[in-house]
């Protein structure tokens, strides 16, 4: 039994953000004829044709060019009280992002690996973008960088070395999942290197274990 009142209360809490990536999870599991109760008369729901889904590749490249281009990029002010409110633009990006992994994980799960490593390269390589202190995607008034964006890392990564286990021989295997984990999740070494463990086979497990007890 779920206690609505705790989830109410809990809800009422979270940043507009974590708002907004909830209700687009919500719109997206409801059938059609059920949005128009979730959003009722806060969004004017009418009835299109429906625009074709866009391929992975072209979805993510899509998402990337319009963020390099400036899209998300909203700068804010810090408030009266030494706080920086996170932009609607920001946002939308962690929102977007958020999406787009959702695709990745149901892609890789019906065999799409070679698209669904291209594309998680793509957004990868945004986020070093980001992180190397690029001020012309997204707005921080601090330098924790990737850090803001609230990545998905624990469906991110094991769809993306799930990938990487059907086409990469063993020790690229390792050192790809080894590199990663390092650039990205240090902080959760244990864990990422666990989900690898799972999506590996018995040569790609023995590369890991040599390389991460050896460094070579």
């Amino acid at each position: 039994m779920i206690d609505y009142t705790a989830v109410r209360a809990e809800l009422r809490n979270l940043s507009r953000g974590s708002l907004l990536v909830i209700a687009e999870r919500a719109a997206e599991l409801l059938p059609a004829e059920q949005l128009s109760v979730l959003l009722g008369e806060i969004v004017n729901i009418e009835a299109t044709t429906l625009a074709p889904v866009a391929a992975l590749i072209d979805d993510t490249r899509q998402f990337v060019n319009a963020a390099m281009a400036g899209h998300y990029y909203e700068a804010v002010e810090i408030n009266n009280r030494g706080r920086q409110e996170q932009s609607i633009g920001t946002d939308a990006f962690v929102a977007e992002f958020d999406r787009l992994v959702r695709r990745y994980v149901l892609a890789q799960e019906y065999g799409q690996f070679a698209d669904t490593r291209d594309s998680i390269e793509l957004l990868l390589d945004l986020l070093r973008h980001i992180d190397a202190g690029k001020d012309d995607v997204l707005f921080f008034a601090d330098d924790d960088g990737v850090l803001n964006v609230s990545v998905n890392w624990h469906s991110l990564l094991p769809a993306y070395f799930r990938c990487q286990a059907t086409i990469l021989p063993p020790v690229e295997f390792a050192r790809t999942v080894v590199a990663t984990i390092d650039e990205f999740v240090s902080y959760g070494w244990p864990h990422y290197l666990a989900a690898a463990y799972v999506v590996a086979d018995d040569a790609q497990r023995d590369a890991l274990e040599t390389l991460v007890s050896t460094g070579t």
